[in-house]
């Protein structure tokens, strides 16, 4: 029986293609004739598209799967995994819509897939010769060259050769792990700056006290000075003032209203770092994109008693907490 595999990567999911897919794979297949040159040639006919994926469910060393745009969630592509033999399998049947920044992760998730999910000791593709760009591609994100595959296969009645790339799973994880990460990465900070507008400007590193008194002379001897009057946020349960220093970042202090616990738990750790605290033009849509990374917001938004605009707390996967202002 076939393994329901999914994954998910920064700005990109893998998961499996279903009967209900049949016309999206006829659309993105279909897409681009100038691309069709160098890919088997499919039907516009959905009734034989839905016999193929019917009968690829049925082969339990094949995986297919589409590519989701993780913001948007819209299919942005298609990638399959194939012909396991060996612990070596194939990969290819990868088509992105036209303007799709899908290539790198999409790429990285399916060999985390041959990897770490179904333990394969190597992953290869086959790309027609003639295809440059894929082949510089391939070059690019840390693929190995093995072979030139002399009349491989016909496409429209012309014999034409592949260029086979591999990659072994110790190299992937001592070389090309890292590279795809910060590739993909890249792409991220661009669809998030897609859907929030800009960068999240910084603002302020809040640090969690028992006593702001107490504290304040030991910021005061590294180099900072106040620059807010002590305030008080009934709402929050706290009260805090802002510190600031040339060439450092700014700093928020806090400690506990009475009869208040919101810093309780990083005082009883010991725990002095609270939050990062960024700027956002769009409050919603920045919180909804932040959730779509699987972020969790702690509270639903409010006014702040000393910005006079809403701020929101989330926490990120790796528990750390931000505060988002509305500007």
């Amino acid at each position: 029986m076939k393994i329901n595999i999914k994954i998910s990567g920064y700005s990109y999911r893998l998961r499996p293609v279903t009967i209900d897919d049949a016309q999206t794979i006829i659309d993105i297949r279909l897409q681009d004739i100038e691309r069709n040159r160098y890919i088997h040639k499919i039907s516009s006919d959905l009734l034989e598209q839905t016999k193929w994926i019917k009968e690829y469910m049925e082969r339990d060393n094949d995986y297919y799967f589409i590519i989701e745009n993780i913001f948007t969630e819209k299919t942005e592509g298609l990638i399959s995994i194939y012909d396991i033999n060996n612990d070596k399998a194939e990969w290819g049947r990868w088509v992105l819509k036209k303007g799709s920044m899908a290539s790198v992760e999409s790429v990285y998730l399916i060999l985390k897939v041959a990897f770490e999910k179904l333990g394969l000791k190597e992953a290869y593709s086959r790309t027609i010769e003639k295809n440059t760009s894929v082949v510089a591609f391939h070059d690019s994100i840390g693929q190995k060259h093995r072979r030139i595959l002399k009349n491989y296969v016909q496409l429209s009645g012309e014999n034409c050769n592949a260029v086979e790339h591999f990659i072994n799973k110790e190299y992937f994880f001592d070389t090309v792990d890292s590279l795809l990460q910060m590739k993909s990465l890249q792409v991220f900070k661009r669809n998030m700056e897609a859907q929030i507008g800009e960068k999240l400007i910084f603002h302020h590193i809040g640090v969690a006290t028992v006593e702001i008194k107490k504290e304040l002379p030991v910021f005061y001897m590294i180099g900072y000075k106040l620059c807010s009057e002590i305030f008080i946020d009934e709402i929050q349960g706290i009260k805090g003032c802002f510190l600031e220093m040339k060439n450092g970042p700014r700093i928020e202090l806090l400690e506990n209203l009475p009869e208040s616990d919101t810093l309780s738990r990083f005082q009883e750790n010991n725990q002095k770092m609270y939050h990062i605290a960024y700027y956002v033009k769009n409050l919603d849509q920045t919180i909804y994109a932040l959730q779509k990374c699987r972020a969790k917001v702690l509270s639903s938004s409010k006014v702040s008693n000393y910005f006079k605009k809403r701020i929101c707390f989330l926490i990120l996967t790796n528990k750390l907490m931000i505060e988002l202002i509305e500007e």
